[in-house]
């Protein structure tokens, strides 16, 4: 029989650290990149449909180590079989994570964004999730949203509501590029296609891809007291605050370089957005149809390959972090460093651009399989192996052997991953990390069997007592 999970972790709940959460940034990239830290096994390539997390701590004392935050596998579970196919494991979810956006059920102020798992965190996709598991619900390209516990969609703002304040069809396909919003300030965001629309004063109007877009806070109806999903904007309500033409000013203003050290001179697409509220910051006002909110921006466009983020303060600089710039000017060719991703050639930087981003205080606790899926045809076979990463000395890891479903999760607090998957409670690996890495060999497979194998960890610090569990995100392997 196998023993409840109070007695289980207990030894877990005794010396379990607390979380050492940190001011960062939440990025994707627009391709596959590596990380400069090269241990990790599959944790250290990042792909455009995973968040990925960079530290960036009063004086940075480790340099930028970006590291992953929300594996594909993390957000397998959390989706579901969404798209009905018997297989958890879906490379192509999502497509890419277009724009990203922290919540505030832990924000103190506006200036304290805190994302404490990928349950809290809203982003907009360029492909639409398999309605399978959530129903009527659906995350799709031109939606803000996250996905709650077993697959059902919490939307922050719907393609319906975008189309209103555009003045379009609520039918109308977008695809929401770059995107930041504030209450008390307004909703900021970009399109990734050019768009005839009917904006506040001004039908017909002809927007850019890389025009930078803004409905007021004036504009905007909550769900409700203390709740700042969107329930509706007034209609027509949206209107541009920078042209593509200002944003191409700000980006060459920058000085910054792309991945073969020529200067950016021109924008392109809008690809992401974040209110800045640190050094330098201000919120100014414009006249755009009436008198509305400008804060300082980070962003990125197309054209800064290579990975550097920008400012929009002084007309345009690299964003300036705690850690130093976020990007390189001439002559030095964008490598991908202030970033902590690994330049691939000589003389020429990651190709990728940061695709969304938004900046929140968190920490990383993640699994990873080297092999998603096991195919056997029931004959059996080696297991794979599991890479964790977490800032802990020690993880306790547990697994749970399950059939074609995944069992609901229990809830398991606010501190780093929210539920709890592995319900048989069966302790398979204990070990100390090595620079914030560890790994760990999965069951073989016997003959006859097929199913999915689960995992989840909970990790400590030897010398920081607390009653907090440190939870890692969930890892599911499908075994065929």
């Amino acid at each position: 029989m196998n023993p409840p999970l109070p007695s289980l972790l207990l030894c877990c709940l005794l010396v379990a650290g607390a979380t050492a959460q940190v001011p960062g940034a939440l990025l994707t990239f627009s391709q596959p990149e590596n990380t400069i830290t090269t241990a990790g096994g599959p944790l250290q390539v990042l792909h455009p449909n995973e968040i990925a997390f960079l530290p960036l701590p009063p004086g940075c004392p480790n340099g930028p180590t970006i590291g992953k935050w929300s594996p594909r596998t993390c957000l397998h579970v959390m989706a579901g079989d969404e798209n009905g196919d018997g297989q958890y494991w879906n490379p192509s979810l999502f497509g890419a994570i277009d724009a990203l956006q922290v919540g505030w059920a832990l924000q103190t102020s506006s200036t304290a964004k805190v994302a404490p798992n990928p349950r809290a965190i809203y982003w907009s996709p360029s492909a639409a999730m398999g309605n399978v598991i959530s129903g009527t619900g659906q995350l799709r390209p031109g939606d803000v949203g996250r996905i709650h516990v077993n697959g059902t969609v919490d939307i922050l703002m719907s393609r319906e509501r975008f189309n209103m304040a555009l003045g379009l069809a609520a039918a109308t396909p977008i695809d929401v590029d770059a995107f930041a919003y504030e209450p008390g300030i307004g909703i900021y965001f970009s399109l990734d296609t050019d768009i005839v629309c009917n904006l506040a004063c001004s039908p017909g109007n002809w927007v850019p891809d890389g025009d930078l877009l803004m409905i007021p806070d004036s504009a905007v109806t909550y769900v409700g007291l203390g709740d700042y999903r969107v329930a509706s904007v007034l209609p027509n309500s949206a209107r541009v605050i920078l042209t593509e033409g200002l944003v191409d000013f700000h980006v060459a203003n920058s000085g910054l370089t792309d991945n073969t050290g020529a200067p950016i001179t021109t924008a392109g697409d809008l690809e992401s957005l974040e209110i800045y509220h640190g050094p330098g910051s201000s919120i100014t006002t414009a006249s755009a149809c009436g008198t509305v909110l400008v804060p300082t921006f980070w962003f990125t466009t197309e054209t800064m390959t290579g990975g550097s983020v920008a400012s929009t303060i002084a007309l345009g600089q690299a964003a300036q972090s705690p850690c130093g710039q976020l990007g390189w000017q001439s002559p030095f060719i964008q490598n991908g460093t202030p970033l902590g991703i690994a330049q691939q050639l000589a003389n020429v930087g990651p190709a990728s651009y940061v695709n969304a981003l938004a900046l929140g205080t968190t920490e990383r606790f993640v699994l990873e399989p080297l092999a998603h899926q096991l195919n056997y045809s029931l004959g059996g076979g080696p297991g794979t192996t599991v890479h964790v990463g977490g800032e802990f000395d020690y993880v306790f890891t547990w697994v749970d052997v399950v059939p074609s479903t995944i069992a609901p999760a229990i809830s398991a607090g606010q501190n780093l991953f929210p539920e709890w998957y592995c319900l048989g409670f069966t302790l398979w690996n204990f070990g100390a990390t090595v620079n914030g890495f560890h790994f760990f060999n999965t069951p073989t497979i016997p003959v006859g069997w097929s199913g999915k194998l689960m995992f989840q960890s909970i990790g400590f610090d030897a010398a920081n007592n607390s009653s907090l569990l440190n939870i890692s995100t969930p890892c599911v392997i499908d075994v065929n």
